[in-house]
């Protein structure tokens, strides 16, 4: 199995890509169960591309192809990502934008893993369930439980855990569970 992990985020020491390199670590651990599980990490400023625009649909940025072609081998994609005023970063919405224009659409089919870490205690669960609208409607598999982390600013240890082992224990299963479902749907 192969998946494609970022942070839609560009702070430089963003909550997200801690909880991105959590999730990749979690993987990591699971491949004596699940066998060899390939991990295409990204960062973020990788997708960055010029802002939608129709009058351009049949010009797409060199970037689109790019981060089509990072999805087009992939069995599973997993986001996590910060949340603007109680919705998902703009930026994110863009990049799903212009890649909807390729055809055969490289996401269709795959699965999603959706995360948010923020600072408030919401923990991004706005975003997230917005987030799954355009996802789904380009025929991603969006997983059924997600992960928001709230008050993220205090809950990494300083090597990068989860300090709380209630919420470790849920996203060790979370991540788990993912691996698990798009292994049943990719037919590894």
């Amino acid at each position: 199995m192969k998946f494609l992990v970022f942070a839609a985020s560009h702070r430089l020491h963003s909550l997200n890509k801690k909880l991105v390199m959590l999730a990749v670590q979690r993987i990591r651990s699971l491949e004596a169960e699940f066998g060899k599980i390939e991990i295409d990490t990204a960062d973020y400023e990788e997708f960055d591309m010029p802002l939608y625009n129709d009058n351009l649909a049949n010009n797409q940025p060199p970037i689109t192809k790019k981060f089509a072609e990072r999805c087009e081998y992939v069995d599973g994609i997993i986001i996590a990502m910060p949340e603007y005023n109680w919705s998902f970063p703009g930026s994110l919405k863009n990049i799903i934008d212009w890649t909807s224009l390729v055809k055969p659409n490289p996401m269709t089919g795959k699965t999603v893993l959706l995360m948010s870490a923020t600072t408030g205690a919401r923990g991004g669960i706005a975003g997230i369930q917005q987030f799954k609208s355009p996802l789904e409607a380009l025929h991603l598999i969006v997983f059924h439980k997600v992960f928001p982390l709230s008050y993220a600013q205090i809950a990494f240890t300083e090597t990068g855990e989860l300090s709380d082992k209630v919420q470790q224990e849920l996203f060790f299963n979370l991540i788990k569970d993912y691996i698990s479902f798009t292994k049943k749907l990719s037919h590894h």
